[in-house]
């Protein structure tokens, strides 16, 4: 078993948020809007050709509405085509691609017009900088910028577009996710072994004086951290996968040893914290990660408040 498989991956650069959140709105993947439910939400289910009957009259046919502003079915259809160029797996169905696409969509107005309440703005000259650096990387790589973005289906206006959209995300995620670069951290260590009577046994042992690391190294089934004396480092909330070990670590005063085997989906923890400190400074990868979960729990706060009308995608009843 790999470390992976336990603890989160925190080798991520400090940049990983705009990476991340930029990932999310082009996949439609962190979190959809279809899902949220909220009073003040209208979700209208219909099939594209539908829209053209189910807007206004006098309106150019529509995708969805977003508080009043509209999402185009042309420009829809146009962003359903280019992300299906870069999709590595068929979605179940048409129509589930459709709402992904589009809830990426609605995603984005969301976040521009919350921009828009906070007096953010992108200027020209910033999508200009950002474009040069693209220009240069394209060039070191034998291609130029506009056949990369010509085979993606934008044109450069559109491309840019595109850039002001992402630097927006960017922007609004420095100030709704301003989150604290400390926290409270465990310092701790585990083996995990398959049954409950060797995590006994074990135990046993430790508490007649036998090392720790040395039982980890031999017995540990995580061979990320038996090699490491069973060392998980330092650990903050919501860091471990295995949501019983985080509690328990927590729980237990510095130097003190779990009393009883932690059980998990993976098997039974041997646990011991060795050290605490309340206001430890997060590691670059742990503060983009803690960024980005406040960033998306806004995000979803946005679609909960926000009145949306779907013309294309999976059919989701209206709350109420």
């Amino acid at each position: 078993m790999r470390l992976s498989n336990f603890h989160r991956d925190r080798r991520l650069g400090a940049g990983v948020l705009l990476a991340l959140v930029a990932l999310m709105l082009l996949t439609g993947c962190g979190g959809s809007s279809s899902n949220a439910s909220s009073a003040g939400k209208i979700d209208t289910p219909g099939a594209p050709q539908e829209a053209a009957r189910l807007s206004a009259p006098t309106e150019e046919p529509l995708a969805a509405r977003v508080n009043g502003e509209p999402i185009t079915l042309a420009a829809f259809v146009r962003e359903r085509e280019r992300r299906a160029l870069g999709r590595s797996a068929q979605p179940a169905t048409q129509e589930v691609f459709d709402t992904e696409v589009l809830s990426a969509m609605i995603d984005q107005v969301l976040i521009n017009q919350a921009a828009a309440s906070l007096g953010i703005t992108v200027t020209d000259a910033e999508i200009d900088a950002e474009i040069a650096v693209q220009s240069e990387l394209a060039a070191a790589s034998g291609t130029t910028l506009e056949t990369i973005v010509a085979a993606q289906l934008y044109t450069m206006d559109e491309y840019r577009a595109v850039i002001r959209d992402m630097l927006t995300v960017q922007k609004v995620s420095e100030v709704v996710a301003n989150v604290s670069p400390y926290a409270e951290q465990v310092h701790a260590r585990h083996i995990l072994v398959a049954d409950e009577a060797t995590a006994r046994d074990l135990i046993a042992q430790l508490q007649a004086g036998a090392d720790f690391a040395q039982l980890a190294t031999q017995y540990s089934l995580d061979s990320s951290t038996a090699r490491l004396g069973g060392d998980l480092d330092w650990v903050s909330q919501g860091d471990l996968l295995q949501p019983e070990v985080e509690r328990a670590i927590f729980a237990l005063a510095p130097g003190e040893l779990a009393p009883y085997p932690v059980q998990s989906s993976l098997g039974y923890h041997v646990v011991q914290t060795l050290e605490r400190v309340q206001d430890r400074p997060l590691s670059p990868a742990a503060l983009a990660e803690k960024r980005q979960n406040a960033f998306l729990a806004w995000l979803e706060g946005q679609r909960q408040l926000a009145h949306i009308e779907r013309f294309v995608g999976t059919v989701v009843s209206p709350a109420g």
